[in-house]
């Protein structure tokens, strides 16, 4: 047996070597498909590793620090299933064990028969690699700081005071009268003049311009405000609505794991309780999926639950709720599709595996979801 034939490799070194050569690797081992597109630094496709009938779930970072990770969202935290490194996609596609993986890579990369300049060639690599990744893992460290600066800039910037401002006649327009719950939620403000950018993914078209918004504050576990959620508002002949943009609203900042505090329920004795991170160990909160949905159920259920929204779907269960959270209600829509369904599987699982009894609460009342349910319980009464 030959000196390259007895070379050997860390684990670390191949996981780097396979990320220089990603392209090749995700070619090979999470091949395109029908409808694969790639967009913020990531390729979508189907998952390799399942029956995946639908790209938009599955997909493999391809810049940045997290370069060579992949995420299957409709799975969920599920460690070689929902998510894993570079050499876990390997095992991911072929369905075999870590060690059949790595033997799968060094043929892969042509290590089992390296000379003395391959060595030395592919040791480059990963050490070029290394170095690229712990570069760019600073700088998304101070991007996100930077979207997080100015997602709070953008909300100390608006008006605290709802009362007669397009917000209050937008959320009117769908029923919701922040009147009748005797105080506003302080996470929501007006901004007259907001900003707006969009790019169109297809034709890679930048639409720009400057509209009054419904801005709130997404926080951490912490409480601390980490981006900010946009609805942009235009008016039109039935009133104030959603802005004739392609797509009205927007989050700036890394939302993952944050919510919109919207409501923090009511004290024993009718105040206002502490927030969630600061309350007692035992605290009940229903999770929306959006700000509409979370103002309706407010509305509903009288002011009395602790209400927040997870922002999207995909996020509904990997909110990051404080300990002192050991009950959950959902807030599901009443026609949701096999996508839809299957997040709220697998939300509902993400909760159960942090410990927390799960309820899911779909509206009784009909329509869509419950801003739906809320408008026609109100032309009901009206028409009464």
């Amino acid at each position: 047996m030959s000196a390259a034939m007895r070379q050997t490799y860390s684990l670390d070194e191949i996981k780097h070597m396979l990320i220089a050569r990603l392209e090749d690797v995700v070619a090979r081992y999470a091949p395109p498909a029908h409808g694969s597109y790639r967009a913020h630094g990531k390729f979508f496709t189907l998952n390799p590793g399942r029956a995946d009938r639908h790209v938009g779930s599955f997909c493999v970072t391809m810049q940045g620090a997290s370069r060579g990770r992949w995420n299957d969202y409709a799975v969920g935290d599920v460690p070689g299933q929902g998510f894993g490194d570079v050499l876990d996609l390997i095992a991911l596609s072929l369905g075999c064990s870590t060690t059949d993986a790595i033997r799968e890579a060094r043929g892969f990369l042509g290590l089992q028969t390296a000379s003395a300049e391959d060595v030395a060639r592919h040791r480059a690599a990963a050490e070029r690699s290394r170095r690229l990744q712990a570069e760019a893992a600073a700088k998304e460290k101070a991007a996100r700081a930077n979207r997080a600066k100015a997602a709070r800039a953008i909300w100390h910037s608006g008006q605290a005071r709802l009362r007669d401002t397009p917000v209050d006649h937008y959320l009117r327009g769908r029923s919701i009268d922040l009147s009748r719950l005797g105080r506003q939620p302080g996470v929501l403000r007006y901004v007259p003049d907001c900003r707006y950018q969009h790019m169109d993914r297809e034709s890679g078209e930048i639409i720009e311009g400057r509209h009054p918004a419904m801005v709130a504050a997404v926080t951490d576990r912490q409480g601390r405000t980490v981006a900010c959620h946009r609805t942009y508002l235009g008016i039109g002949p039935d009133g104030w609505g959603k802005a004739a943009v392609p797509q009205a609203k927007k989050v700036l900042g890394d939302y993952a794991g944050a919510y919109v505090p919207l409501w923090k329920g009511m004290g024993p004795r009718g105040g206002k309780p502490p927030a969630l991170h600061e309350a007692e160990p035992g605290q009940h909160v229903f999770i929306a999926e959006g700000i509409e949905d979370a103002l309706s159920a407010v509305l509903l259920l009288d002011g009395l639950p602790r209400v927040i929204a997870a922002i999207s779907l995909s996020n509904l269960g990997q909110v990051a709720l404080p300990p002192t959270v050991s009950r959950v209600t959902l807030i599901a829509d009443q026609d949701e599709g096999e996508q839809a369904r299957a997040a709220l599987d697998l939300a509902i699982a993400q909760h159960r595996r942090a410990g927390r009894e799960v309820r899911l609460w779909r509206n009784e009342w009909g329509g869509k979801d419950l801003n739906d349910a809320l408008r026609m319980l109100k032309a009901k009464e009206e028409g009464s």
